[in-house]
C-alpha cells in the first residue's frame, strides 16, 4: 500500500511529537508500506529526524496518488489534512498525538496494531459530510478554503457589540440572531466548537446540520438541527460593518454587504476507522460520557 503522511507544521512542535512522527513513518515502512512526505513538512522537521526518514520515505510537492493518507497530530492537523485531500476520495487515518483526538481518534500506542489491520484490509471507512460556503464575493483560487469538515462560524470582528444575523432555511425566514456569532456545524463537528456553545451531539453519519448561536441575547434561543439537504442563507449586520467568517478555524474578514449561503458539499471525506471501535466509545473515553465522578474520587 502507498501512504502519504501529514503532521503538525507548528514551530513549537515538541521533540516528543517529532519522535512520534518518525515512529509512525518507521512503522509504515516495517509493515511493507510505501511512504511519501510533503516536502514542506519534511523541511520543517529537525535534522536528526530528517536523517532517520531519508532511507524510508520519498518526498512529494503535491499529494501523490496513494491508497491512504495518515494524519499524525491532533484534530487541527486532521482538519488541515482534510483540506489538502479535498475531493480526491483518498481515505484518511488519524493518529492522535495531541490533546483530545475526536478526528484523530487512534492513539499513538495503537499504531502497530492499527497498521497490521490496515495492511490486511481489516478496517472500515466512514463517509463524512462537509459544508460548503458560497458568497457573492469571489475568493482567489487556493486563497481561502470554503469547505468545512467541522463548522462554518460567523463571528464579530473588532467590537464588543453583538451581530444581527438574519437566517433563512430554503428561503424561508428562520430568525434574526442577536448574538456574538453563529456556528453552523456538521455532525462530525458537533463535538467541536458547536458542543462548547451548547449544541447537540450527533452521531457523525447523521444527515443533519446544526445551527447554534454564540452568547445569544435571548433566553429562548436554542440549538437547531435541520436536514442536510437544507440551504442556509445569512445576512449579517454589524456596528463596525465588518464581520469574520471562519471555516474550520481559517478566518477571513468580510463586509456586511456580503451575504452567505451554507449547504452540504458535493463530496464527502472518507475517514478510516478500526473495526469494533465506535463513536460512542470515543464519547465515553474523550468526554467522560456518563462517568460518575463520585466513583472516581473514592
Amino acid at each position: 500500500m502507498k501512504f502519504a503522511l501529514f503532521g503538525s507544521m507548528f514551530p513549537d512542535r515538541s521533540a516528543k511529537a517529532e519522535e512520534q512522527i518518525y515512529g509512525v513513518c518507521d512503522a509504515i515502512k516495517r509493515h511493507g508500506g510505501q511512504l511519501y512526505l510533503p516536502e514542506n513538512f519534511y523541511i520543517s522537521l529537525p535534522g536528526n529526524i530528517r536523517q532517520l526518514l531519508d532511507p524510508i520515505c520519498e518526498l512529494a510537492e503535491t499529494l501523490p496518488d496513494v491508497d491512504m493518507v495518515v494524519s499524525v497530530g491532533g484534530d487541527g492537523t486532521f482538519l488541515r489534512t482534510a483540506a489538502t485531500v479535498g475531493d480526491t476520495g483518498i481515505p484518511i487515518l488519524g493518529i492522535n498525538t495531541g490533546r483530545l483526538g475526536f478526528l484523530a481518534a487512534i492513539n499513538y500506542s495503537d499504531v502497530e496494531d492499527t497498521l497490521s489491520e490496515v495492511m490486511r484490509g481489516d478496517y472500515k471507512v466512514q463517509d463524512r459530510t462537509l459544508l460548503k460556503m458560497t458568497t457573492d464575493e469571489v475568493f482567489p483560487p487556493n486563497h481561502f478554503n470554503t469547505n468545512a469538515l467541522n463548522e462554518i462560524a460567523i463571528l464579530k470582528q473588532d467590537t464588543a457589540s453583538m451581530l444581527s444575523i438574519h437566517a433563512y432555511i430554503n428561503n424561508d425566514y428562520l430568525t434574526s440572531y442577536q448574538a456574538d456569532g453563529l456556528v453552523i456545524s456538521t455532525p462530525t463537528g458537533s463535538t467541536a466548537y458547536s458542543l462548547s456553545i451548547g449544541g447537540s451531539i450527533l452521531s457523525p453519519t447523521t444527515p443533519s446540520i446544526i445551527l447554534s448561536a454564540i452568547a445569544p441575547h435571548n433566553l429562548t434561543s436554542r440549538s437547531l438541527v435541520v436536514d442536510d439537504s437544507s440551504i442556509i442563507s445569512l445576512k449579517i449586520e454589524s456596528r463596525s460593518h465588518m464581520f469574520l467568517v471562519s471555516v474550520d478555524g481559517q478566518s477571513r474578514v468580510l463586509d456586511e454587504t456580503v451575504s452567505i449561503q451554507v449547504r452540504k458539499a458535493d463530496y464527502t471525506l472518507r475517514v478510516v476507522k478500526r473495526v469494533g471501535h465506535t463513536f460512542f466509545e470515543t464519547l465515553r473515553d474523550k468526554l467522560m460520557w456518563g462517568a460518575d465522578v463520585r466513583k472516581q474520587n473514592k
